[in-house]
């Protein structure tokens, strides 16, 4: 099936997401809440999981059973969200067949949606479980991070079972915007028109990425008479985005040099 960008009109809602998102959210949420099955990809640190806290929130704010997996390898994490989002459902006693088919029931009398955040895994049970929830009963969003050609293989052997949407980076002027006034907020120098450069066509759209940059702005480590070392930032910022590591990666040793620029 093919990629799509989904865009419609402006939700006015508690916590919602910036206003670049919000014609895409506004529209995620409607197919959602409709019924349907999406899977949601792009690379890590583009802000894919707080999209979804914004999602549930207002699913929540329009009294919507909604709950999110924050790690989805198969059809146990599915139930367990499915399970939070129906909270005051009696489950007690039942075996894992039961929990599933009492859960449908109750879905069925009031639908409601499932986040499925970092999808790695899509199973055959998880895939036969999620089709009984089709027809406006359960949306079910999955949320898949693509950097490699492993993971984007990946997703071409899931995206028969749903419609794959790409998440949308965050424009070049509003990193800009980010950027300059994070380091104001911080006291940090101000940075040249030619690092800022650097660092937006490092970030490429993603925030999540711009954000581990900014916390290593504030790192001492990373500047030296007050010079910035920017190849160190965008490659300890890319590490955190990738590996969840934060913290300067390369140390630098008094009166050496930076060995891994």
């Amino acid at each position: 099936m093919p990629d799509r960008n989904l865009f419609s009109a402006v939700p006015k809602v508690p916590g919602r997401p910036p206003k670049y998102l919000a014609p895409f959210h506004t529209e995620l949420a409607a197919r959602l809440r409709s019924g349907s099955h999406l899977i949601l990809h792009g690379p890590r640190g583009t802000g894919k999981s707080t999209l979804l806290a914004s999602m549930r929130n207002y699913y929540r704010s329009q009294s919507v059973p909604c709950a999110i997996a924050p790690q989805t390898l198969g059809l146990p994490d599915v139930v367990t969200a499915l399970s939070q989002a129906y909270p005051r459902t009696n489950l007690e006693g039942l075996g894992r067949r039961a929990i599933g088919m009492r859960l449908r029931l109750v879905a069925e009398r009031v639908p409601g949606v499932v986040l499925l955040d970092h999808t790695r895994e899509v199973t055959t049970a998880m895939i036969g479980f999620l089709r009984h929830l089709r027809g406006g009963i359960v949306g079910a969003l999955l949320v898949v991070d693509i950097d490699s050609e492993f993971e984007r293989e990946r997703l071409r052997t899931w995206r028969r079972h749903a419609l794959c949407v790409r998440m949308p980076l965050m424009p070049n002027p509003r990193l800009r915007r980010l950027l300059q006034s994070s380091c104001s907020a911080c006291d940090l120098p101000a940075l040249e028109p030619a690092l800022t450069r650097q660092i937006l066509h490092a970030a490429r759209g993603r925030v999540g990425w711009l954000r581990e940059c900014i916390h290593l702005l504030k790192t001492p480590d990373y500047w030296r008479g007050g010079r910035l070392h920017i190849g160190a930032v965008c490659t300890d910022s890319e590490i955190a985005i990738r590996e969840g590591r934060r913290g300067p990666r390369f140390r630098l040793r008094r009166g050496s040099s930076w060995h891994s620029l």
